[in-house]
């Protein structure tokens, strides 16, 4: 103990005996260690916590499985469900759900919307969830038997109800219908996404058909069952129903996943993993850094290293002495990469707020987050320290001790300091070029033409449920009525519906163009299409550009109508005209006659890479379409947009009072929950990729610097016997350019490897984009060179007196 007191106290000595290379190392292992803990912190909470249940058995997604055609994940028919659970083995239970908005409405308060889960009676016994107030549902609810009841979520029982006891039996409206409050759920329950309110599936199996009324399923494994024999089992049902109802199953089998693989997309889940070990290469970088001013300071120090082991110090010793030294400048940079970690989280979290994302999604810095930053703390003082205190202690004694040199010409920076140097740059280089793919997305993003002007446009939703609105006549009149409300109010320059909002995505489907043949259905082309009243396009601006927008007279009853994007119209009818041309939908719909066409507006959709799938669209009259249920609701304003939003719920109101308006939001906002994903990993990346250049280029900078410092002898020397200026110079520059270039060709070819698997949320950006790795190049080139230059011309200084003058 005596020992190691010792060795903190002259190691704390020799730290604040340098203040400026101890200043620059806690910094720098402090950013390395910051930015790793910040994103270990994402992942763990992210993917690695996952659910929390009373059992370890894990919780199963079953779907289905339809290889010939190209098809996975698809919900399960009720019937296959009922047979799934009379046959299986593996399984403590198999229970199913489907997702959807419920609207609550009771006395005294006003209506809300929910994020809804319509459950089977045993969900909730397969997540280990017991109610803390009332009961869960019975098998008879779940088939829709007796009056309809509803279980809430907590926080809705603390909101709305102020967590009163005496709200079990209490009678409410839920999706216009009447219903009794049967249970409250425990706090942080929100399965099984992120769950408000939950009803009960209300299927009678006696009245469902084989291959319809489908729902999602999940399963608990048996203690003492594995996935793949669960797998197995599974298959052999699914081909014994295959063979027993062809015309529905036949070549369809299961695919079993656990629950958070099915709800997290794979290609988040890579690209956060890819980040973590982005992270690592600024931590390796920062290690470098500060291994490389470890060695500088130890060839400093190596006449000192060489008289205490002259004096009887053993080699172990003056390594554990040195070892101390770098662990303590590895535990402050520690503790400084704490508190930059928690500010990052922080920060994430408030970037991901309006996320909707799974409820046990937890970012927090908790005991794993400081167990990983204890770790890798201490892989950072190995990293820096265990080198340069082996290699100091190491050096002979003799050629320290008859060195009259400058430092000492016997402990020079040698090959191993040159590749630290190098494998900064290319790790550095390989962040720059994945940060360059993402900081062009969020360009992109920016600049993109959405096809109309978004400012000054409120939007909102909401839903018409059956039981209210049960025949499109009714959704049709309140529909209409809806929009003259909006568009007589003052604040209000044009007012539309519309299905689908732009940048949010479309409903597909399959068209059959009049004149030409489709073998199977599988070859008629896929477009986008939504419903919309004619004032629609006035509230974007867009002008018909051929034929005539959609009129009072297009309803039900008169020839069906459509107006088609120009990307449609180019796309199918090129070089002619695509007024009075028709299509139908699939092989039976009525035939569309085409009446106008209309500049492409943004679709968006199109899974995480948001670049909108196929842009070509067609638009239907919602007074020929009202069957929509959920529809959007968008008003040009002549005041700011966001303050309209009590103007448009008023209005609402006046026509149905139990009817809320959720998602109120102007159209820019709507755009930006889209567009989420671009702006989070792109910032994220850009700051790996910043501090990835920064410490390279201080890293670069440092060993040229101390080499110069180093050779000062022999810089004076040169000139002296008549070398320019100019020739040192190169000298300099060029053993730094040196270790630029081969650094940035290794880490150009490890960025185009991380490129790859990241190109799942890059914007219109290929992996292979020659401007982003010219970029990258000149950025390197450029800071490399600064680097160097700044000790390339203090080495022109040299004066042979200073050089020749001994210590």
């Amino acid at each position: 103990m005596d020992s190691f007191i010792t060795d903190l106290r002259y190691g704390l000595r020799m730290l604040l005996k340098t203040p400026g290379l101890t200043l620059v190392a806690t910094l720098t292992i402090a950013l390395g260690v910051g930015l790793t803990t910040h994103t270990f912190s994402v992942v763990y909470g992210s993917i690695l916590r996952g659910l929390d249940f009373d059992e370890g058995t894990p919780l199963l997604s079953l779907s289905e499985d339809e290889p010939s055609q190209g098809n996975r994940g698809n919900s399960i028919p009720i019937l296959d469900v009922i047979d799934w659970r009379s046959e299986q083995t593996s399984f403590r239970g198999i229970a199913g759900y489907t997702q959807g908005t419920v609207n609550l409405a009771d006395e005294g308060s006003p209506p809300e919307r929910y994020n809804g889960g319509f459950v089977s009676a045993n969900l909730f016994a397969q997540v280990d969830a017991t109610p803390v107030v009332g009961r869960v549902f019975t098998p008879q609810e779940e088939m829709g038997q007796g009056e309809l009841v509803v279980i809430l979520g907590y926080d809705v029982w603390q909101n709305r109800y102020a967590g009163a006891p005496n709200v079990i039996g209490r009678s409410v409206r839920v999706n216009a219908e009447r219903a009794t409050i049967v249970g409250v759920m425990p706090e942080g329950f929100r399965f099984p996404f992120n769950e408000d309110i939950w009803l009960p599936l209300r299927i009678d199996p006696l009245q469902a058909v084989r291959g319809g009324n489908r729902i999602q399923v999940v399963a608990r494994l048996l203690e003492g069952v594995s996935i793949e024999q669960a797998d197995v089992q599974m298959q052999g049902i699914a081909s014994r129903i295959a063979a027993e109802y062809p015309e529905t199953n036949e070549g369809i089998g299961v695919w079993v996943q656990t629950y958070e693989e099915q709800t997290m997309p794979p290609e988040i889940v890579a690209v956060l993993w890819l980040m973590l070990v982005a992270v690592f290469g600024v931590l390796l970088i920062a290690c470098f850094n500060v291994a490389n001013l470890l060695l500088a300071r130890a060839a400093v120090r190596s006449r000192e290293i060489a008289i205490r082991s002259s004096l009887g110090a053993d080699r172990s010793r003056l390594v554990r002495q040195l070892m101390m030294e770098a662990t303590m400048l590895a535990a402050i940079g520690g503790l400084g990469g704490v508190a930059l970690g928690w500010i990052g989280i922080e920060m994430f979290n408030a970037a991901i707020l309006d996320v909707q994302k799974p409820y046990w999604i937890d970012i927090r810095l908790d005991a794993p987050a400081l167990l990983f930053t204890i770790a890798i703390t201490g892989f950072a003082s190995l990293a820096a320290g265990t080198v340069p205190a082996i290699r100091a202690s190491g050096a002979k004694i003799s050629e320290i001790l008859q060195d009259e040199s400058r430092g000492s010409s016997s402990f020079r920076m040698g090959r191993f300091s040159g590749a630290l140097v190098i494998g900064e740059i290319a790790l550095s280089c390989a962040l720059l070029v994945t940060a360059g793919m993402m900081i062009k997305s969020v360009i992109n993003v920016n600049r993109l033409d959405m096809g109309f002007e978004s400012d000054q446009i409120f939007t909102a939703r909401l839903g018409l449920f059956e039981a209210d609105y049960p025949d499109d006549a009714s959704r049709l009149r309140f529909y209409e009525r809806l929009v003259e409300e909006l568009s007589s109010e003052p604040g209000a320059a044009a007012a539309g519906l519309v299905q689908n909002l732009p940048a949010l995505g479309s409903g597909m489907a399959r068209i059959a163009l009049d004149g030409v043949a489709y073998p199977e259905l599988r070859d008629q082309p896929l477009s986008n299409v939504t419903s919309i009243t004619p004032s629609y396009f006035d509230v974007l601006g867009t002008r018909v550009s051929a034929g005539r927008n959609f009129g009072d007279s297009d309803r039900n009853g008169s020839v069906p109508v459509a107006i088609v994007n120009e990307s449609f119209a180019a796309k199918h009818f090129a070089g002619a005209s695509a007024l009075e041309q028709r299509f139908r939908v699939n092989v039976d719909g009525p035939w569309l006659t085409i009446v106008g066409v209309v500049p492409d507006v943004y679709v968006g959709g199109g899974g995480i890479t948001g670049t909108g799938g196929i842009p070509d669209q067609y638009f239907i009259p919602l007074a020929q379409g009202s069957d929509v249920r959920f529809i959007s609701l968008a008003v040009k304003t002549r005041g700011e947009p966001g303050a309209f939003a009590s103007t448009a719920i008023a209005a609402v109101q006046r026509i149905d009072p139990s009817l809320p308006l959720y998602w109120q939001r102007t159209m820019d906002e709507s755009v930006q929950t889209t567009m989420w994903i671009f702006t989070i990993f792109g910032s994220l990346f850009t700051v790996f990729g910043m501090a990835a250049l920064f410490l390279a280029a201080v890293g670069l900078y440092g060993v040229m610097s101390f080499s110069v410092s180093l050779r000062t002898q022999e810089m004076g020397i040169r000139m002296a016997l008549g070398a320019s200026a100019r020739t040192v110079f190169g000298l300099v520059l060029g053993k730094g350019m040196r270790q630029l270039a081969i650094g940035a060709v290794f880490g150009l070819a490890m960025g185009a490897a991380m490129a790859q698997p990241l190109a799942v949320v890059f914007f219109d950006v290929e992996p292979s984009d020659a401007m982003v790795y010219l970029t990258i190049m000149v950025t390197m080139g450029l800071t490399g060179l600064l680097a160097c230059m700044i000790p390339a011309n203090r080495a022109t200084r040299v004066q042979l007196v200073d050089a020749l003058r001994p210590e």
